[in-house]
């Protein structure tokens, strides 16, 4: 079983890692934020340790084969469900598949938190952020254009509106 210092350092990196994406999240106005992100990390967390430490530690187990493997596919459906719910349809439009997919992959740092594997959660945080922040650099630097988000067409709008 893990130490207790390592139980905390875990559940206080988790808080952490679900308080910055959701934070993130929330400043975007999205359906999901700080709360959500930092229980769904969390979670994942307990989850994992759990799966990976606690269940070898208990006297009633022991000598039978356990594997966090379960534990783990498990928390990839439950989250996939919970993603399942912010995404809804509106007048023709698909909205929330950013917000359902971030959650499933906080979920997965969350796993990996659990299990220790600290470079990796900091590295896939970093690429998280690259890919929340890539399609807004992409659409300033002129290589990828929405044309809801052009202000050179709401400009034109505006003035044919007016005339």
């Amino acid at each position: 079983m893990l130490s207790y210092q390592e139980i905390i350092i875990r559940m206080v990196i988790s808080l952490l890692i679900g308080l910055i994406i959701g934070y993130e999240r929330t400043k975007q106005q999205k359906p999901a934020g700080i709360r959500t992100y930092s229980l769904v990390c969390i979670g994942s967390t307990l989850f994992m340790i759990i799966s990976a430490y606690g269940l070898q530690s208990l006297p009633h187990i022991s000598g039978f084969q356990t594997d966090p493997g379960r534990v783990a596919a498990q928390i990839v459906t439950g989250i996939g469900f919970l993603g399942a719910g912010v995404i809804w349809k509106d007048r023709g439009n698909i909205r929330g598949l950013t917000t359902a997919a971030n959650l499933w992959t906080t979920a997965g740092l969350g796993m990996a938190i659990g299990l220790g594997l600290y470079f990796l959660t900091l590295i896939s945080v970093l690429c998280i952020f690259l890919a929340l922040y890539s399609s807004p650099i992409l659409c300033r630097l002129g290589l990828l254009y929405y044309p809801e988000e052009n202000p050179k067409e709401e400009k034109e709008e505006k003035n044919h509106a007016s005339k």
